[in-house]
């Protein structure tokens, strides 16, 4: 099987919920199941139920998960570095705002938040330790960026966003047998219905692209918790390193292995010496 993770980030209580309420009755319509990383306090509106009740009503319903994304989603770096909440801020500052916006999360849906998503897909090694302190499940942030060093946390990065995911699932079928788990994300800027006209997809596309998954016999859609719980947080740390391994090698080495799939066993399950090009 291949395992399948569709992450949708940036719900909050001033996010578009016209489209989400679309997005939802296309995962509905055809039995798709994600995880919605939903912003805590977006600007000066902190989430309540009240705000989202789609959200609520979805969750309550077993259609998605939701997890953390941060607390604000606003950037901590000065203008023109690479954009963090969380990266180079101390311990104490880090673990207020992971647990004041957990709480928000937790008071507005009702039930336990097992997962985060750092905004702008950055963190550092605080924030991968604090999470762990406080008992989350995983961490989903950019594979391009920092590994967590934790033997707790499971790390499920990004591997391709939603536009390219049939393309992943294509090429994760050279290798049958090697328990690929893709990690696709959307954002509502990635839909015409957003009001952005070089958006690659319409809502009638999304929907197409989940009744084909739910077509596909390889396919297991799985939410981001789901997927943690197919191996144990080591398993997931050493596929986040073979993809970073994999990424920093010459092209001909990147070829014989998968560009869009973590890869949860050793790199010699995955090599096919007829990617290879001279």
């Amino acid at each position: 099987m291949i395992d399948v993770a569709i992450r949708f980030d940036d719900p909050s209580a001033v996010s578009d919920h016209a489209l989400e309420r679309a997005i939802l009755h296309a995962m509905a319509s055809h039995g798709v199941c994600a995880t919605f990383a939903t912003i805590p306090h977006a600007g000066q509106h902190a989430l309540s139920a009240g705000d989202v009740p789609h959200l609520v009503e979805a969750r309550q319903s077993g259609r998605l998960e939701i997890a953390q994304h941060g607390f604000s989603h606003e950037s901590c770096r000065p203008e023109g570095s690479l954009p963090s909440e969380f990266s180079g801020l101390d311990r104490a500052a880090q673990t207020d705002k992971i647990t004041a916006g957990r709480a928000m999360l937790e008071q507005t849906f009702g039930g336990t938040i097992r997962g985060f998503v750092p905004p702008f897909n950055t963190f550092d090694q605080i924030t991968a330790s604090v999470l762990s302190d406080q008992g989350f499940l995983y961490l989903s942030a950019g594979a391009e960026h920092d590994l967590a060093e934790s033997a707790r946390l499971a790390q499920l990065p990004r591997t391709c966003q939603i536009t390219v995911l049939r393309r992943a699932l294509s090429e994760a079928r050279r290798w049958p047998n090697g328990d690929l788990a893709v990690v696709a994300v959307m954002h509502h800027r990635d839909l015409r219905e957003s009001g952005l006209a070089s958006a690659a997809l319409t809502l009638q596309d999304l929907a197409e692209l989940f009744q084909w998954l739910r077509q596909q016999p390889d396919v297991r859609l799985n939410t981001l918790s789901q997927l943690a719980a197919r191996h144990d947080a080591g398993t997931w740390h050493k596929a986040v390193q073979r993809n970073r391994w994999v990424q920093r090698r010459h092209w001909r080495i990147r070829s014989v292995f998968p560009r869009y799939s973590l890869m949860p066993h050793t790199l010699f399950k995955y090599v096919r010496l007829t990617g290879i090009s001279t």
